[in-house]
């Protein structure tokens, strides 16, 4: 399994379970705990994943399975003959724009037509500094309807049909 991938779990979960103080240096600090116990930083990254998240074959399969490499990191959650439904993680929101942009055109051009986007919000990085009050968009899921795979004239033969 991909270290930065499991790290990067790691992070997600850090930040959406801390309530108080930076995500990223309570990550570290509970690595650095471990480090001192003579683990290395992969083996510590391993152990801690296991305990707060569960075991991370389950995330490599996972990853295996629902990663569209080029979606940008994008994961298709649901693959359908009609319907697909691909989650895209958006925090920090401004910096994640031009990401998400970038995932939503690809989709249009090579996979179907998006029929909706639904936010998934929550606590964000910025409820660190704005109070836990604070909630922002974390991710979104966007459905697409898939493209038929008939041939162009036989879409044309359907659509003049109709």
């Amino acid at each position: 399994m991909d270290l930065d991938k499991l790290y990067e779990a790691l992070l997600r979960y850090y930040r959406s379970t801390t309530i108080w103080g930076d995500p990223r240096s309570k990550l570290e600090s509970d690595l650095m705990k471990l480090t001192g116990r003579g683990l290395s930083r992969e083996e510590a990254v391993k152990v801690l994943f296991e305990e707060k998240i569960g075991d991370y074959s389950v995330l490599e399969r996972r990853t295996e399975e629902t990663s569209t490499p080029s979606l940008e990191g994008a994961k298709v959650l649901y693959q359908g003959e009609r319907i697909s439904v691909i989650y895209v993680d958006t925090d920090p929101f401004y910096d994640s724009l031009p990401k998400l942009a970038r995932v939503l055109d690809e989709i249009e051009k090579k996979h179907g037509n998006i029929i909706g986007i639904v936010p998934n919000v929550g606590f964000v990085s910025a409820s660190l500094f704005l109070g836990t009050s604070f909630q922002g968009v974390k991710g979104v899921a966007v459905v697409v309807r898939l493209r038929s795979r008939e041939s162009p004239t036989e879409q044309k033969d359907q659509e003049s049909r109709r």
